[in-house]
C-alpha cells in the first residue's frame, strides 16, 4: 500500500493520494489495484465522498510504461483500468479528482470516472494514445465521449493535443476550478466540495448518481425511477430535509 496514502480529512470523507512522486504517479498494477480496493472499502465503511489526488508536481503521468510490452498482452492493463473506472462509476460513494499539473492518458481516464474533477489553474490534460500508435480502449471511449464536447474529443483523440485548464473546463473535462495553481489549491477546493457533498441526503444523492448513469443506457425504464421517486417523496430523509428547509426560511 506504499504507493497509495490513505487519509480521513473530515467526517464522511476519504482521501486517496497517489504516492509515486518519483514516477510522476504513474499508474502501476499495484496502484490500480490499491485504488480499486479502497473504492470497495469506502463503500463498506459508508464513506460519503472520496477524493483522489497525486503527490508531487503532477496528478499522474498515466500508465506506467515499465508494465507495458508493446503487444496485445497490454490488454491486461486495459482490463485493470476498466475494473477501477467501473468501480468508481458504479459506487454509491461520490468521488472527486483533485487535479494539478499533468493529467495524462490513463490518469485522465481515472479522473473522468470520478463524479467531479476539481482542477488547479496549472492543470493540463491529454490522451496521447494516437501518438503511441494505438486506439484508446473503445469500451472506455464509449463512456467518455458523451461526457465531453465533440471538438475537445477530436483534439484529444485525433491530434493528441494537451489542453490547458480553460479549454478543459469549456470542453467538460473539468467540473470545478480552484482559485490558484498547485496541488494544495486543487486539494483544498476538492475537500470543500466533498465536505458539502457529504452533508446532502444520502438516499437521494445515491439515487441521483445512479439515475445519471442509467439514463444513458438502452434498457432505461422510466417507471422504475418514478417508483423510486415516489418512495423518496414519502421517506424520513425527505421529511427531515423539508423540516430543515422550513426552519431556514423563518
Amino acid at each position: 500500500m506504499a504507493e497509495l496514502r490513505i487519509e480521513t480529512p473530515g467526517e464522511g470523507l476519504r482521501l486517496l493520494v497517489m504516492s509515486r512522486g518519483a514516477k510522476r504517479n504513474a499508474l502501476s498494477s499495484n496502484l490500480i489495484a490499491a485504488l480499486r480496493e479502497q473504492v470497495r472499502v469506502a463503500e463498506t465503511e459508508g464513506v460519503r465522498a472520496l477524493i483522489i489526488a497525486g503527490e508531487g508536481p503532477v496528478f499522474s503521468a498515466g500508465a506506467d510504461f515499465s508494465m507495458l510490452q508493446g503487444s496485445s498482452s497490454d490488454l491486461a492493463f486495459d482490463d485493470a483500468m476498466s475494473e477501477l473506472t467501473a468501480a468508481l462509476m458504479q459506487s454509491p460513494t461520490i468521488s472527486f479528482a483533485a487535479i494539478h499539473g499533468a493529467c495524462i492518458g490513463a490518469a485522465l481516464d481515472l479522473a473522468l470516472a470520478c463524479d467531479f474533477r476539481v482542477a488547479a489553474r496549472d492543470a493540463s490534460f491529454s490522451l496521447p494514445a494516437v501518438s503511441m500508435g494505438i486506439l484508446y480502449n473503445p469500451r472506455r471511449l464509449r463512456d467518455i465521449l458523451p461526457m465531453i464536447d465533440p471538438a475537445i474529443a477530436r483534439r484529444l483523440l485525433l491530434l493528441a493535443e494537451t489542453l490547458d485548464c480553460g479549454d478543459a473546463r469549456m470542453g467538460g473535462l473539468v467540473t470545478h476550478l480552484a482559485e490558484q495553481a498547485g496541488s494544495g489549491a486543487a486539494l483544498d477546493a476538492a475537500l470543500d466540495h466533498a465536505a458539502r457533498a457529504a452533508t446532502l441526503p444520502l438516499r437521494a444523492q445515491g439515487a441521483a448518481k445512479a439515475f445519471v448513469a442509467a439514463a444513458r443506457r438502452a434498457d432505461f425504464n422510466e417507471e422504475n425511477w418514478q417508483a423510486l421517486r415516489r418512495e423518496l417523496l414519502a421517506s424520513d430523509e425527505r421529511k427531515a430535509a423539508l423540516l430543515r428547509a422550513r426552519t431556514s426560511r423563518k
